[in-house]
């Protein structure tokens, strides 16, 4: 029997499948899931970072002997997959944990249909925020991979089909997000959730979202109609933003299995109530008993809206983590690249000029292209002078591990990252300050922000900044090395 991953939106009442596995997996063997120590044929669950083999969670998994599910769509192949997607892998990884072979992998949209309404952007201009069918979707210019569409030219009565993460308040932290069309009397929806308000003959509801049939719907695992408290797939034809005509109603597992020996999950910390009792992406998660967090104060910084993977068992319904790594980090960088190393992995960027910082990239690493008319992101292709988006953390060697490297055209260069060095004395004219090591200057011009981006100034600001804060730094292109604006983040 298949068994889905369930994505929990409390706000809306709503419950949606970010993806539906092929299966559980058996127990036993010598493999291992990624960073070791957990052994045996398992479920890796994660945004596919790169191809030539799929690479999801840092493995990367052979798939000549693969059977593919993409959208139910079970004569797919890996040509149908894309980087950003959300995908559940069934297979063996090997002792290195970072190489195995998958058995079967399936991918399946968690929301499909228009735009309700002109995306809503952030005062930072970093992320909007939208409604598709009645679910918000949340994307990110840095963190969310676009096709046939971009961050800037996203707009309402888009058609698009979103892949993504839940967190906290049942918004959906878009991974990709691919534009279908344009809304039409034709235009095809699909989403899924839990049935309510069944009127015992042709209308029921998920969430806000109002869902009739008719003698034409076609029933799958269904006997010919509904009841209140199943989970369905829906399929059909656009009503209304609010409303739908089904084509098809599939009924769905819901959850993982209460028991499943090994696995990986990437996604959304949420409902966070300590170490020992939270979610990642709707899976009750305890890692009281994690033998290896990454970075080791992950353990004590650990809270709501980090993206993390986390390995373990199932048991009773609750991930027993042995293992909790950051994946998503708050530090950024972008600026321009002074020169890399392929062999090592590396390319150093510089956002001061003379100030050079080294990233380095592994194979979770999602490389994104937003430059126009070009899709050829990649390490080996970056060269000199290129501009990047670089979003990561430290590792436990205080190295900087980029998550998710997006080649772009940029208008201004940032740093984002902690005060590592307590600032030089300022005053409301001049100062300066260091994040991971470059040396930021400011003047009368600068611009000065607390964390709700209130503006400051000078000396307000350097009589507050402690060592270990976290601080952005933006310099308009051209870049002259003393900062446009200086802020306070969270």
């Amino acid at each position: 029997m298949r068994t889905s991953v369930i994505r929990k939106l409390p706000a809306l009442g709503l419950v949606f499948a970010a993806l539906v596995l092929g299966g559980c997996g058996g127990s036993g063997g010598e493999g291992t899931l990624a960073g070791g120590g957990i052994g045996g044929t398992g479920i890796t669950s994660g945004t596919v970072t790169a191809f030539g083999s799929v690479f999801v969670n840092g493995i990367e998994f052979e798939t000549s002997g693969s059977s593919f599910d993409v959208d139910d769509d079970a004569t797919a192949t890996e040509s149908d997959l894309g980087i950003g997607m959300v995908v559940s892998i069934t297979g063996r990884v090997n002792a290195d944990g970072v190489s195995g072979t998958a058995e079967h992998i399936l991918y399946d949209d968690v929301v499909q249909g228009p735009v309700a309404a002109a995306p809503q952007e952030d005062a930072d201009m970093v992320t909007k925020t939208f409604t598709v069918l009645g679910v918000t979707v949340v994307v990110g210019s840095n963190t969310t991979v676009f096709v046939n569409t971009n961050y800037g030219s996203l707009a309402m009565n888009d058609v698009v089909e979103v892949s993504g993460y839940f967190g906290g308040g049942g918004v959906l932290q878009a991974t990709r997000i691919e534009k279908e069309g344009l809304l039409d009397p034709g235009t095809v929806v699909e989403t899924r959730g839990t049935v309510n308000s069944f009127n015992g003959i042709d209308t029921f509801t998920l969430g806000v979202l109002t869902v009739m049939f008719d003698g034409m719907t076609n029933f799958e695992d269904l006997p010919g109609t509904v009841a209140n408290g199943q989970y369905v797939e829906v399929r059909g034809s656009f009503i209304g933003p609010d409303s739908i005509l089904a084509t098809r109603i599939e009924l769905e597992d819901e959850g993982f299995a209460d028991e499943v020996d090994n696995i990986s999950l990437e996604g959304i910390v949420s409902d966070f109530n300590g170490i020992g009792d939270f979610k990642v992406s709707g899976q009750a998660v305890a890692a009281s008993g994690a033998t290896r967090f990454e970075p080791p104060d992950l353990v004590n910084t650990l809270g709501e809206g980090y993206k993390v993977e986390v390995e373990g068992s199932i048991v009773a319904g609750v991930l027993q983590a042995a293992e909790v790594d950051e994946r998503g980090g708050d530090l950024e960088i972008d600026g321009m690249v002074a020169g890399k190393n392929l062999a090592a992995g590396t390319v150093t960027l510089e956002v001061v000029q003379g100030q050079p910082l080294t990233v380095n990239t592994d194979i979770r690493t999602l490389f994104d292209d937003e430059r126009d008319g070009v899709e050829n992101c990649t390490l080996a292709s970056i060269a000199t002078n290129d501009e990047l988006v670089v979003i990561g953390y430290l590792n436990a060697s205080g190295n900087l591990v980029a998550s998710h490297i997006t080649c772009d055209e940029l208008e201004e260069y940032e740093l984002r990252g902690p005060v590592d060095v307590p600032p030089t004395a300022g005053d409301s004219l001049s100062g300066t300050l260091t994040i991971l090591g470059v040396s930021i200057f400011t003047d009368d011009q600068t611009g000065f922000e607390d964390e709700s981006e209130s503006p400051l100034n000078g000396q307000e600001f350097f009589d507050q900044v402690r060592d270990g804060d976290l601080v952005e730094f933006e310099d308009k292109v051209p870049v002259d090395g003393i900062a446009n604006k200086v802020g306070f983040e969270h």
